[in-house]
């Protein structure tokens, strides 16, 4: 069981990682969205949208992960960055 136990502490340890990389993206994309403002640009992109999914996608098979799991993912990132 002592196994199991090691198991799940490195599966905790990489889901913190995962929730500060998560918390970057954000402010990245924060960042992103401050300088489009200040360039009169708008602030979503279809086509880089589009472009990035198609991209990470490709990523995610080559990884041997869910292409469906990592659209889905930043899916919900575009859509909660939109709402603010």
């Amino acid at each position: 069981m002592e196994a199991l136990k090691d198991l799940r502490s490195e599966i905790d340890s990489l889901d913190r990682e995962l929730i500060q990389l998560f918390a970057k993206r954000l402010e990245l994309v924060s960042q992103v969205g401050k300088v489009k403002h200040q360039h009169g640009l708008p602030i979503y992109a279809p086509e880089r949208e589009i472009a990035m999914l198609q991209a990470r996608r490709l990523e995610a098979e080559k990884a041997g992960i869910s292409a469906d799991l990592i659209e889905d993912v930043l899916r919900r990132f575009y859509a909660r960055i939109l709402c603010q």
